[in-house]
């Protein structure tokens, strides 16, 4: 070992632990490694010092090293942790990625670095610049950091390729590093490692899973912060494990969730931050030194902060939710006690009995060290962008070469020449290669550079919507582009905590229209797409959970053995299920309801995505497209138009067949995200520009390489085929039962499932006497004018003040003559009842106005407090109100002004643009 190294290796830990001992001796001698363990574990100074040994020995030419890291974050955060190392070694060590300034870029061709971080996109760069390709051609080790976050997307395809492009100038060895995943011997051979460096030691975790019950002193809570007490509960638990064990990191499953968490503990006055992938650098930098600076005890936070960025020591990590997967607790779990040797503390605060019976086995399974496999992934659109690639830096080459090349990569070893040839025909149609029969040769055309540079991110270019209330005339937010794709006008979607109906999509200004609505049933909650699936093996252990509950509780007890849970939670978890029919790992419970048809099965999300689209399909065959599906980890939701017979359904399952896929491809060519991820494939096939704007992009692409492309990555993300072959076959050979149950309302587990829902939203379904009841509240806390139409005495209320509106008269001239107004009717009445009075003639739209309210004040006259909820409800005018107050009385009058809320939403969506919305 170098003097350099070894001196400074005592300054910063005095000695190398087992784990940079064994990889120090295998990289040393030669060898390719992958770095397997856990977070906290030394793994950055495994892989870098005996590279840095190394270029101190044999006095290596920059670039020696390249450092990949899937987050720019990580990027800051290695290059301060590194240049450590650098300064006392004298390596030079720099960062570049898209932020980098075009001055450093230079800098760095002038005076390479001996170590260059990068991301996975720079190197699609770095090998296409002229300058910089001399120096990489010294690159004698490649490492990449955080594997697990590559293999299962095309980005790490994508990085694949061209490593397989940069071995073709430079001869180097690849370390990789990653935390523990259930198919080590597969990332190996993804990384091309000759060996897996492993601790000799095993990490110790505990895990806490707890289930809040309020109490009395909740309620107190629960009224400050507007929250159910169940929720006050969660959130004082919550930050008594703050209080205990002092900093933290509050893992949460979408940025949305952080944000609205954040939210409720800052008003009670806790000191918390938030820190998520949409922050802007400077806001996340704040965060992080606000911890690590002792000025909040606590991040609110995703998975930005499962990797290693450097915030200080954290006591304890808390997992609001179930964490959905092993591999994502375990990796969230380790940055709490973030030092070999120390036991890593973690809770999960669970939020119904799904949730927690979820969580439970989460834990179980990280104990027992379960974890899930990766799946690698490859990508035709990939290998397109990487033949381009290819002939930049050649400008000609062989036929066969790219292809050649390409099968070297792990992830494409399979490739067919069918394939290669069908890329090749995009990319000849496109105009951006070219084929010379003659000499065999492949040649670069005109659109190349421009299709090759705007496609080095695999990750679509979100636009951004922005969501605008119409009411209040303001923008409220902003949704993603693939999200948008799902929305037309009179759907409803969750955002912000709150239910929007969409009035009106505009593509071109990029601006969504909509209106607030207190029916929240059938939203569609924005954050969905960013939920993490639910794997197959952990819903299956949950199924069997419940079986074990209802046998014998004993042996759920011991099948739950070194989780810590207190007994009294899962005890009354069972109490909420016990008397409902439920699915198992044995049995499917298919339930109707009037509304909705509930499959409970305990499969995982993707298989259930699998399964839902096949009953969704032959269910449309026969009664036409009037139903709606989503899949959950448990259960899946069909929306019906009247009570289905569940055992139709039944027979369905048992009858699927083996053709499935077909079936499968099908449905999926139906749904909007199809549209969405054929329009990004054609985009790196180069068939579409960047910027095009094409809503029917199916109808460009139908049969073609494209859709199978599109096809497959809707496989590999949201469908799981060979699980669900596998549930197919355990119906036929009769290891499943299915169950039948038919409810006028649904069970508890289906309320779970069957609305779409966010925390601190609402608990399940929202039955009718909930939505009225919401729809009364809201109706009750408007803000209208109380104004006499005789004297123009006018003052600002809430309708609930005026439940004693008949023993009222005008304070100021003691009519009787009351009418309630929107603030711009209002205004506009007293605008003409001064005319009036001053004697000056009204026009025509001035008469109107003055009727108005008039018939307003005669309503109220009649039909007293009724009159006033008809008038306060969104879309009624007088006319329609006379109509309806003549009709109905009590509960039969708030369901008749919802539904005409609803219909004046569906037949008057530009009431925005003029007065339309008062009659």
């Amino acid at each position: 070992m170098h003097p350099l190294v070894r001196k400074a290796i005592k300054e910063r830990f005095g000695r190398l632990n087992k784990l940079q001992l064994e990889a120090f001796g295998e990289i040393s001698r030669g060898k390719s490694v992958l770095i397997i363990a856990p977070t906290g574990s030394g793994k950055t100074e495994a892989a870098v010092i005996p590279v840095f040994n190394e270029i101190l020995e044999e006095t290596l030419k920059p670039i020696s090293a390249l450092y990949i890291a899937p987050l720019k974050a990580l990027n800051r955060d290695l290059l301060e942790r590194l240049e450590w190392w650098g300064k006392r070694l004298g390596v030079k060590i720099e960062v570049r990625h898209g932020d980098t300034s075009a001055y450093r870029k230079a800098k760095q061709v002038k005076n390479p670095p001996h170590m260059l971080i990068i991301t996975p996109e720079t190197l699609g760069v770095i090998l296409t610049v002229k300058s910089l390709r001399k120096h990489l051609a010294n690159v004698k080790f490649v490492i990449i950091d955080e594997i697990a976050e590559l293999v299962d997307n095309k980005r790490g395809a994508q990085l694949l390729l061209n490593l397989e492009r940069l071995e073709e100038v430079a001869s180097f060895r690849r370390i990789g590093m990653t935390a523990t995943l259930g198919n080590e011997e597969e990332i190996r051979e993804w990384i091309k490692a000759d060996v897996i460096v492993r601790p000799g030691w095993k990490k110790s975790y505990r895990f806490h899973v707890l289930y809040p019950h309020p109490s009395g002193e909740d309620e107190k809570l629960a009224r400050e912060l507007n929250v159910s007490p169940e929720v006050a509960a969660r959130l004082k638990t919550l930050w008594e494990i703050v209080e205990k064990h002092g900093r933290a990191l509050i893992f949460t499953n979408t940025r949305q969730f952080a944000e609205i968490l954040t939210h409720r503990l800052k008003a009670m006055g806790k000191p918390v931050e938030v820190h998520h992938g949409s922050l802007s650098k400077e806001a996340r930098i704040r965060a992080e030194k606000a911890l690590k600076e002792g000025k909040v005890k606590a991040l609110v936070c995703t998975s930005s902060m499962e990797l290693g960025i450097d915030i200080g020591d954290v006591d304890v990590v808390v997992q609001y939710m179930s964490p959905r997967q092993v591999n994502r607790l375990v990796q969230r779990a380790g940055r709490a006690g973030h030092r070999i040797g120390t036991t890593s503390e973690a809770y999960i605060i669970a939020t119904n009995v799904e949730d927690y019976l979820q969580s439970l086995i989460i834990a179980k399974h990280a104990l027992e060290g379960r974890f899930e496999a990766v799946e690698p992934v490859n990508g035709l659109d990939v290998l397109a962008h990487f033949i381009v690639g290819l002939l930049v830096e050649y400008k000609k080459l062989p036929l066969k070469k790219p292809y050649e090349i390409a099968k070297r990569a792990y992830v494409y070893r399979n490739l067919s020449w069918n394939d290669y040839e069908d890329v090749l025909g995009v990319l000849d149609e496109a105009r951006i290669v070219g084929y010379d029969k003659e000499n065999d040769l492949l040649y670069l055309r005109r659109g190349a550079f421009q299709y090759y540079y705007e496609n080095l991110s695999t990750i679509p270019d979100e636009v951004a919507w922005r969501v605008f209330d119409a009411v209040r005339h303001r923008v409220v937010g902003k949704l993603d582009e693939s999200f948008v794709t799902e929305l037309e006008e009179g759907m409803e979607f969750v955002m912000g905590g709150r239910s929007w109906i969409v009035l009106k999509v505009d593509d071109d200004a990029k601006l969504i229209k909509v209106r607030e609505s207190e029916s929240l049933e059938g939203a569609i909650p924005s954050w969905e797409g960013e939920m993490i699936p639910v794997p197959f093996e952990i819903s299956i252990d949950v199924g069997r959970l419940k079986r074990e509950l209802a046998f014998d509780i004993t042996r759920a007890f011991e099948m739950l053995k070194g989780v810590d849970f207190i007994k009294e939670d899962l005890e009354r978890a069972f109490e909420e299920i016990k008397d409902w029919p439920v699915s198992t790992d044995r049995d499917i419970v298919v339930e109707s309801t009037p509304k909705a048809l509930i499959i409970h099965a305990d499969f995982g999300n993707r298989t259930n995505e699998a399964l839902g689209r096949i009953i969704h399909r032959l269910l449309s065959l026969r009664y036409g497209r009037v139903f709606s599906m989503k899949a959950h980890a448990h259960a899946i939701v069909l929306k019906t138009p009247f009570q289905m017979n569940p055992n139709e359904v039944r027979e369905y399952l048992y009858r699927i067949p083996e053709n499935f896929e077909a079936i499968i491809a099908e449905s999926l060519r139906e749904a909007p995200v199809f549209r969405w991820k054929m329009l990004n494939v054609a985009k790196r096939f180069g068939a579409l520009r960047r910027d095009a704007k094409i809503r029917k992009v199916e109808r460009l692409f139908g049969g073609s390489v494209i859709e199978r492309e599109t096809l497959n990555e809707l496989y590999h993300d949201k469908v799981d085929l060979k699980r669900a072959g596998k549930v197919v076959s355990l119906l036929k050979e009769g290891s499943l039962r299915v169950k039948t149950v038919l409810n006028r309302k649904p069970s508890p587990m289906a309320r779970l499932n069957i609305t779409a829902s966010g925390e601190f939203l609402m608990g399940g379904i929202l039955e009718r006497d909930e939505v009225l009841e919401l729809f009364r509240r809201r109706l009750l806390d408007h803000e209208v004018i109380l104004i006499c139409t005789n004297c123009g005495w006018h003052s600002k209320t809430k309708v609930s003040r005026l439940r004693t509106i008949n023993e009222r008269s005008c304070p100021k001239c003691g009519s009787r003559m009351l009418a309630v107004a929107h603030p711009i009717d209002a205004q506009e009445f007293l605008s003409v009842l001064k005319k009036i009075k001053n004697g000056i003639p009204m026009e025509s739209r001035e008469e109107r106005i003055y009727r108005k309210l008039l018939k307003a004040a005669d309503l109220i006259d009649s039909y007293g407090f009724d009159a006033v909820l008809a008038l306060a409800s969104y879309g009624t005018g007088p006319e329609t109100a006379a109509r309806i107050l003549s009709q109905y009385r009590g509960e039969a009058l708030l369901i008749a002004l919802m539904e005409r809320e609803r219909e004046f939403i569906r037949t008057r969506r530009f009431w925005v643009d003029g007065d339309k919305n008062r009659d």
